[in-house]
Parts: C-alpha cells; sequence; structure tokens
C-alpha cells in the first residue's frame, strides 16, 4: 500500500512538471492572472442601477438628474467598512446639497443592517443586498467601494476604500 501511495504522488510530480510552461516556450499562451478584486465597471459608463429601496421602504432614483450621487458598496462586519462610514459621518460630505449618498449592504439582512445604523448613528439611505445581486454588477470581491456618478448618471470614478483616509479618495 506504501509503495503505491508513493507512485501514485511520483506520478503527480512528473505529470505536474511534464505540464508546466518553460521560459524557452515562445509559442506556449501565456497564462494571464486576474486582479486580486475584479471590477466590472468603468470610469464613463453609465451607472448599471437605476432604482434601489432602502431598507425603510424607500425607492431612490439613481438616475436624478439634479444631483450628483455616491454610491458605497459595504458591509456590517467589515473594519474597512465600519471605517469608512464613521469617516464619511465625521465629514462635511453629508452637506453637500448637490449629492445623494447611497450605501449598499452586501450579505447583510435589513435587521442587521438597522441594528448597524443605530448602533454608529448613521444618517444617509441604507439598502440591503442579502444575495449580492447588486453588488456582482460592480465587482467580484472587496469592499468598501466609492463609486462617483455625475448628474447625467455616469461613472466618474469609483475606488476601494481599504486602509487609512478613505474619504480622501472621493473625487469627482
Amino acid at each position: 500500500m506504501k509503495q503505491l501511495f508513493l507512485s501514485t504522488i511520483f506520478i503527480l510530480i512528473v505529470a505536474g512538471c511534464a505540464t508546466s510552461q518553460s521560459p524557452s516556450s515562445a509559442n506556449a499562451n501565456p497564462v494571464v492572472a486576474k486582479p486580486k478584486y475584479e471590477t466590472y465597471i468603468q470610469v464613463g459608463q453609465v451607472m448599471p442601477l437605476q432604482t434601489v429601496t432602502t431598507i425603510d421602504g424607500k425607492s431612490i432614483d439613481l438616475t436624478n438628474p439634479e444631483k450628483r450621487k455616491l454610491v458605497i458598496l459595504f458591509a456590517t462586519w467589515c473594519s474597512d467598512s465600519q471605517r469608512a462610514m464613521k469617516a464619511l459621518h465625521e465629514s462635511d460630505i453629508l452637506n453637500q446639497e448637490d449629492l445623494q449618498i447611497v450605501a449598499i449592504a452586501r450579505e447583510n439582512t435589513v435587521e442587521e443592517i438597522e441594528k448597524f445604523r443605530q448602533e454608529r448613528n448613521i444618517t444617509i439611505d441604507l439598502v440591503a443586498d442579502v444575495d449580492r445581486s447588486i453588488y456582482k454588477q460592480f465587482a467580484s470581491a472587496g469592499i468598501p467601494r466609492f463609486i462617483m456618478v455625475d448628474k447625467n448618471n455616469r461613472i466618474v470614478n469609483q475606488v476601494l476604500a481599504e486602509g487609512e483616509n478613505q474619504i480622501e479618495l472621493i473625487q469627482w
């Protein structure tokens, strides 16, 4: 049994080495690595969302031509998201009258989001994305994300806002 096991391991190692590409194989197709966090939206593109419904049942029209939009993709359990929401609420961004802000919580229930809002005194509109149906229109992974949208519903900028000084990343 031990000999069979060792023989199997040897065959797998040899087979693996035989299929690996050597640097001299110029005709071989190079393997293209995907970025760590694949993003599906681009600057200049029309915002993929037109309306969302908040956890309070309010419908928000994201095509409103009177306001710029800041869409935040986050999760209540994420420390970077928690830091971003705190920084947002301590900033002057909330006072900009021509700006509509909506935060979409990925894989959180309405109850979890309501608790998050109450504990942190959140004043912006919050949306539940329990099954990632909204989030997967924007990226494969990575939160929080800030998506800046102009009055014509075009994406002006989008950033993954991990780490410190996240509010400084919000630029139109």
